[in-house]
């Protein structure tokens, strides 16, 4: 069938009238298993974050794999997987005392883990809180986002000591996100970035365990996570975008593009030999603003056909130049352009597959059945 790319979603894709978020389902669960194997070899609790799929059928495919206690990004989504069963949850984000109330609801139904990075949230908390949580104090182990660094030892230790003297508070250890590793484009350079983060967690064990005995120490980025060797001195891990992988991580060198286990399905709605495009259903709304260069030329996704059950790029010449609200324009080398004809449909792989996602809402799997993310109600 002239246009249509994808082997396992022939059935589906003509069905597909506007843009669609499709779902290899085999190719996710296989990113799973590599990441629930690697932490049991390296004795690692595995908390994977859900912030990428934000999908109750997704978090089954993990608890299908071992998994008991999960991290998230925000209270909403902690209400929705409580929700749905999970008991064990990371909220790794600064902790928001505006949300008190709903803190104190969601702790009636699972256990929770929140980042406390400052001193105000311990006393708020401590007057507020109507049933005991976890705490895990966040270090910044290089991305100069949130956290304290390892150098501001005397605020870690009376934070520490702040925490351990709230009755309603049990405090557990760091949690870090060495988000300074997406700034990597090889594997060797993820190493170097995990191997700064786990000295760095070295160090801080060693300077604290006499005062303050045994605590754990969880980092939660997908490069480190996925391209890392040796964790010593980490005891849990909770990486997110491993789950679907992107264009992003294949740049960075955390993952191959086979391991992308999603692409957005458009339609073709015009087409323009005269500069080798094609005008597509698919904008900002549907893949989200994220760009990054490739070969020299901002690309929001670059267009792939699916064979032996993963994806394959056609060429780097063939990329989504643009976007605006619900258009979207494909630059494409004149082989790949002669393929495709107003009324078939193109499927690109996503610059950051986070975003997308959450844009979208729902997965198409190949055999037709939709899965649903959040609703709007948590």
């Amino acid at each position: 069938m002239p246009g249509l790319f994808i082997v396992n979603f022939l059935t589906v894709m003509n069905s597909i009238t506007e843009p669609t978020l499709l779902l290899n389902e085999d190719i996710c669960k296989a990113n799973i298993r590599r990441m629930a194997q690697k932490a049991r070899k390296n004795g690692l609790a595995f908390k994977p974050h859900m912030k990428t799929h934000q999908s109750a059928a997704v978090g089954d495919w993990l608890r299908n794999n071992g998994v008991e206690a999960i991290t998230v990004s925000s209270v909403k989504m902690a209400e929705y997987f409580a929700a749905h069963g999970w008991r064990d949850i990371t909220i790794a984000f600064p902790c928001n005392v505006y949300q008190i109330d709903r803190i104190n609801k969601l702790t009636e139904k699972a256990t929770v883990t929140l980042l406390i990075n400052n001193l105000h949230a311990v006393e708020v908390l401590q007057k507020e809180l109507e049933n005991a949580v976890k705490a895990y104090i966040e270090i910044d182990t290089g991305s100069g986002r949130t956290g304290l660094s390892i150098q501001q030892l005397a605020k870690i230790k009376k934070l520490i000591q702040k925490l351990q003297r709230a009755s309603s508070i049990n405090w557990i250890g760091f949690y870090s996100h060495p988000g300074h590793s997406y700034s990597a484009r090889s594997s060797q350079e993820i190493q170097t970035v995990h191997e700064s983060v786990t000295e760095q967690c070295r160090i801080l064990a060693d300077k604290l365990k006499s005062e303050f005995g045994t605590f754990d120490i969880c980092i939660g980025d997908t490069p480190c996570c996925s391209q890392g060797t040796g964790f010593e001195g980490v005891d849990a891990i909770s990486p997110g975008n491993f789950v679907f992988y992107d264009l992003m991580q294949v740049q960075i060198g955390s993952c191959q593009v086979s391991d992308i286990a999603v692409a957005m399905a458009c339609p073709v709605v015009d087409t323009y030999p005269e500069r080798l495009e094609l005008a597509i259903h698919g904008g900002a709304i549907h893949f989200s603003k994220e760009s990054m260069l490739i070969d020299n030329n901002e690309s929001f996704g670059l267009a792939a056909s699916q064979t032996e059950n993963h994806w394959k790029i056609f060429d780097t010449k063939t990329y989504l130049k643009s976007l605006s609200q619900e258009h979207g324009i494909v630059s494409c080398s004149k082989d790949t352009f002669n393929q495709f004809q107003v009324g078939d449909l193109i499927t690109i792989l996503p610059v950051h597959s986070c975003l997308t996602a959450n844009l979208m809402g729902t997965y198409q799997l190949s055999d037709g059945t939709i899965l649903n993310q959040m609703s709007s109600n948590y």
